[in-house]
């Protein structure tokens, strides 16, 4: 249900992407707010990752085996938006102004399928790997300590509203993001994880 609900904002936001883009980037939020937004990008950054499950995986010794299996999934929930960014180019809304061709409308902003180069970083946009990194941390982490979800939640959705803040993605390239680390989730707990009975969680 998760994975539908993500799907169905992303196809809707994609008819405005451009709009809602502009009024997000252009929001007066308060200092300490946007400072809050911004550190948040942490949870979805790979070296905050890092930091967050090798903290947890030095002191937890308890859970040393779901958190290995955390990493494997975070990874791969990673792996697959990035490497997803190749099939579809797509301007950040950062970098429309270096656009050929004058950007009016959502549609504008995509490019032709299988073209452009890996490493132009300004037609990436599609879809959000921080989102999806954050997402997948966000559901094994509420996993394996279930009483912190909450505060899980909240930080996965900071990181992903940083994301549009700031001009890196659309929203709809955020919930694209987040139906990858959802559909990656419900794979290994159904599969891969199967001595983690965690499909309620993710669902």
């Amino acid at each position: 249900m998760l994975a539908i609900a993500f799907a169905v904002v992303g196809v809707i936001s994609s008819f405005w992407d451009l709009e809602i883009s502009r009024l997000a980037t252009s929001m007066k939020i308060p200092g300490d707010v946007r400072k809050a937004i911004h550190l948040s990008e942490a949870f979805a950054h790979f070296s905050g990752v890092v930091a967050i499950l090798g903290t947890l995986l030095l002191v937890d010794t308890k859970n040393r085996a779901q958190l290995v299996q955390a990493c494997l999934l975070v990874t791969t929930s990673g792996i697959v938006s990035n490497a997803a960014k190749y099939i579809i180019p797509r301007y950040r809304p950062h970098s429309l102004d270096e656009a050929s061709d004058p950007i009016q409308s959502s549609w504008d902003t995509w490019g032709v399928p299988w073209s452009g180069s890996w490493f132009e970083e300004a037609v990436r946009s599609f879809p959000s790997g921080h989102s999806a990194t954050a997402v997948a941390l966000a559901i094994v982490l509420s996993v394996i300590y279930p009483r912190g979800r909450w505060v899980f939640t909240v930080l996965a959705f900071m990181a992903c509203l940083q994301r549009l803040v700031s001009g890196a993605h659309f929203l709809s390239d955020i919930m694209a993001g987040s139906v990858i680390a959802v559909l990656v989730s419900l794979g290994f707990y159904r599969f891969a994880f199967r001595d983690i009975h965690a499909v309620k969680t993710v669902e």
